[in-house]
């Protein structure tokens, strides 16, 4: 043993501190290092993604499913035409270079309250429902994007039966 304390993989800890704390410490900064962007499209640009990604989920994406979206974003997000069009065009791009939900997810629950996550949940079952079939691959993404925005099961519910109800 070495005056400092034993080392471990060449790490080195003296009385002040441990491996385990140092750790804890330098994954602590690691996880913290991911701010909300300041892009004040960063938010609607990921509900548009998630949205696009229920459109195409089943059969590619029907025109009427695409029709719910852009009415989806016109309705919640107030824009000028013109930039509806242009972040609808980001948004499928980040939908194609995408490989998790949780792209997505991560700026949206923190950047949403409780009601707009769940309004999103809801807008996802509408695009979902728009052909007139819920294909099980787009109840399970819904699930799922509502796991990772924190909806409660019972809210999850209440909105499929809601969008199910504009049908």
């Amino acid at each position: 043993m070495h005056a400092t304390g034993p080392k471990l993989r060449g790490h080195t800890h003296d009385s002040g501190g441990s491996i385990l704390t140092d750790w804890f410490k330098a994954l602590t900064s690691i996880v913290n290092r991911h701010e909300p962007s300041p892009d004040p499209h960063a938010l609607p640009r990921a509900a548009a993604a998630l949205l696009l990604e229920m459109a195409v989920t089943a059969d590619g994406g029907d025109q009427v499913e695409l029709e719910v979206v852009h009415a989806a974003m016109a309705k919640v997000f107030d824009m000028a035409p013109a930039e509806l069009a242009s972040l609808m065009e980001q948004a499928h791009q980040a939908r194609r270079q995408s490989v998790s939900l949780h792209e997505f997810t991560r700026d949206l629950r923190p950047g949403l309250d409780a009601d707009q996550r769940a309004e999103l949940v809801e807008w996802l079952w509408r695009v979902a429902f728009a052909d007139a079939r819920l294909d099980m691959h787009e109840e399970l993404m819904v699930r799922r994007v509502a796991d990772l925005l924190a909806v409660p099961h019972s809210e999850f519910i209440r909105r499929k039966l809601m969008a199910k109800a504009q049908q």
